[in-house]
């Protein structure tokens, strides 16, 4: 088959698009530079080129799964269960695809060494796990230690304080947070650990006193809930949490009861201030957010809606809705989004899930999130992989599913609209991102091949849903590991050159050596790179400029890069890591008028080819 290339261009009209249709060699030549694989990926070849044996990788009793299996993805929290290096190696094998680590359990050496062994497994295994932390949040707010855990009854009398005192009776218990005594008023319905109710009937400067309305046992440093409220610790992050996140290079970063975009935008300031460019993600937990939503989804990285807490704000019955509306609304946006919290509940203590909660793992694989998260099931559970390979299992199924009807309907089957734009700037890349989808259902591809500077390409295929697995290559370990939030993409690290038939052939080689296609196997190949023009005209910069900056003689440094997207133009890595992190906040219209003549322009292109071509 010969290969078709379609180049589109910021420039060009759509029936120029239309009409571009040129030999692979001088389209190569022309257009754009694709890859070449670095000494990682040859690692990666090397380490799979023996799928029957990857046994060889893992601890003895493993069951690994084919990862292009399932496209939702799963992510594990750790804990005491599963903190080791083999551990971390077996829930890799099984199915995991990103670590997360609660801030509020454990010390900064225990999330360390969870996170060197998972740099461990990225660098010497052929699997690839993302890492996420839960930065500490004065949100979770707990209960002091008790000697011997009290069983409140109804009408009893409980008192929560910040007195600090060395003992206390049986019916009094310290809390983790002395403005707790700010927040609480007379008549706030207060939750314990999801069994406990208590309602206060009094107050003074350093005791709340309650009525019990719903009896239960306390345990020792449960979190405690002022229903429908925040103690607004969102801005309050504990130092030595941002300074693990930052040190250890995490690809994601998710704050706690986030109210509105603010909150967000602060947190991704404090960490480009430190250097870091890990991704936010926004967790939504209490009405606030949900009357904010919308600004919260657009100045997030990823949205996780953490379903206890959120249950416990709201009335239960909405929790289900209001999950399925954030997944919609994510998805249009081309924002990842988790689904948290009580998935295999179960399972902390029994071998097997009850059937509702697989009915659940079932209904938000169908609202097509981008991946469940397991909690206290791999954290401290009796079973973490039995409970991992339920979730995998479940999943795999619905999507087999929905897969069906894909082939009866294939663009139906698509997940977004065709005339909805992500983004007016992105317009050319969100149509070649559509049409690779189409024609990948279509013609019943084996794979959709992307080839991505930043992973944002592949995450406007992924955001479609296509049948077919996506197989990203990005040139950065960074965007490589941020794609494993993703749904149905399975990323590689490779370092872009100037040969794009070479580097297309050695990516193919790679992906036959395991497995994962075969020759002859029909793929549509995708790629967002630097290449046309350089700079912009004088007339088009001024226009963009003076657009972003409203009037003002001065943009800031964070605003560059969009601006410089609304003329389909790229800085180089180096120029945006200084315009991130260097001295001055804003720059005037002569220094973003020099970056912009020294960007280059995004060039987006598909082709349709097999693997037996490719690799020749």
């Amino acid at each position: 088959m010969s290969p078709a290339f379609v180049a589109a261009g910021a420039g060009d009209s759509r029936r120029q698009r239309e009409k571009l249709r040129v030999s692979p060699r001088k389209h190569a030549r022309l257009r754009y530079g694709l890859v070449r694989l670095s000494a990682d990926v040859a690692v990666e070849s090397a380490a799979s080129a023996d799928v029957d044996k990857i046994e060889r990788w893992v601890p003895e009793g493993t069951e690994p799964v084919d990862q292009l299996e399932r496209r939702t993805k799963i992510v594990c929290t750790i804990g005491p269960t599963t903190c080791s290096y083999e551990n971390l190696l077996r829930l890799s094998a099984e199915g995991m695809n990103l670590v997360r680590l609660n801030m509020s359990h454990g010390d900064y050496k225990f999330h360390k060494a969870v996170l060197d062994s998972v740099k461990k497994i990225n660098a010497r295994t052929p699997y690839i796990i993302g890492s996420m932390v839960d930065l500490g949040s004065l949100d979770m707010v707990k209960l002091g230690e008790f000697s011997s855990a009290p069983h409140l009854s109804k009408g009893e009398e409980f008192t929560l304080t910040v007195r600090h005192e060395v003992e206390y009776d049986e019916l009094t218990s310290e809390v983790s947070y002395d403005g707790f005594i700010e927040v609480a008023e007379v008549g706030d319905l207060i939750q314990i650990n999801d069994n406990v109710e208590l309602i206060v009937a009094s107050k003074n400067s350093t005791d709340v006193v309650c009525e019990v309305i719903k009896g239960g046992q306390l345990t020792s440093r449960a979190p405690i809930i002022v229903r429908g409220k925040s103690y607004s610790a969102s801005t309050n992050v504990p130092t030595g949490d941002l300074e693990l996140a930052t040190s250890e290079d995490v690809d994601f970063v998710s704050l706690s009861f986030v109210e509105d975009a603010a909150s967000v935008e602060q947190l991704r300031s404090e960490l480009r201030d430190r250097g870091c460019n890990s991704g936010v993600v926004a967790k939504v937990e209490t009405p606030k957010a949900l009357q904010n939503i919308e600004s919260i989804v657009e100045a997030a990285d990823a949205i996780m809606i953490a379903r206890g807490d959120l249950g416990t704000s709201i009335a239960f019955e909405k929790v289900p809705l209001w999950q399925e509306r954030i997944t919609k609304l994510c998805r249009e946006c081309g924002k990842p989004v988790l689904v948290s919290t009580h998935f295999l509940d179960s399972m902390v203590a029994y071998p097997t899930p009850t059937r509702a909660e697989i009915t659940d793992i079932f209904e938000a694989v169908r609202q097509k999130a981008d991946a469940l998260v397991l909690t206290t099931e791999t954290a401290s559970g009796r079973y973490p992989y039995k409970a991992l390979n339920a979730m995998h299992v479940a999943a795999k199924r619905m999507e087999s599913k929905a897969q069906e009807s894909a082939e009866i309907d294939p663009i139906a089957a698509l997940s977004m609209p065709l005339d909805k734009p992500f983004q007016s700037v992105l317009r050319v890349a969100e149509n070649i991102a559509n049409s690779a989808s189409i024609i990948a259902n279509q013609q019943l591809a084996k794979a959709i091949v992307v080839f991505t500077q930043k992973g944002l390409m592949a995450s406007l295929v992924s955001r479609n849903r296509p049948n077919a697995p996506i197989l990203a290559f990005a040139p950065t370990a960074e965007a490589r590991e941020k794609l494993t939030l993703v749904h149905g993409v399975r990323p590689f690290l490779l370092e872009f050159s100037d040969d794009p038939e070479h580097t297309i052939a050695e990516a193919f080689k790679v992906l036959v050596s395991r497995g994962w296609l075969e020759s002859g196997d029909l793929v549509i190949i995708v790629a967002d790179v630097l290449g046309g023009r350089s700079g912009a005209p004088d007339s088009e910069k001024r226009a963009v400029f003076d657009e972003v900056a409203e009037g003002s003689a001065e943009i800031s440094s964070s605003r560059v890069r969009a601006a410089l997207r609304k003329m389909s133009l790229k800085a180089t890595d180096t120029v945006e890591f200084k315009l991130a992190h260097g001295d001055t906040g804003t720059i005037s219209y002569e220094e973003f008028a020099e970056v912009a003549s020294n960007a280059k322009q995004i060039v987006h292109t598909v082709q349709l080819d097999t693997a037996h071509n490719a690799a020749e």
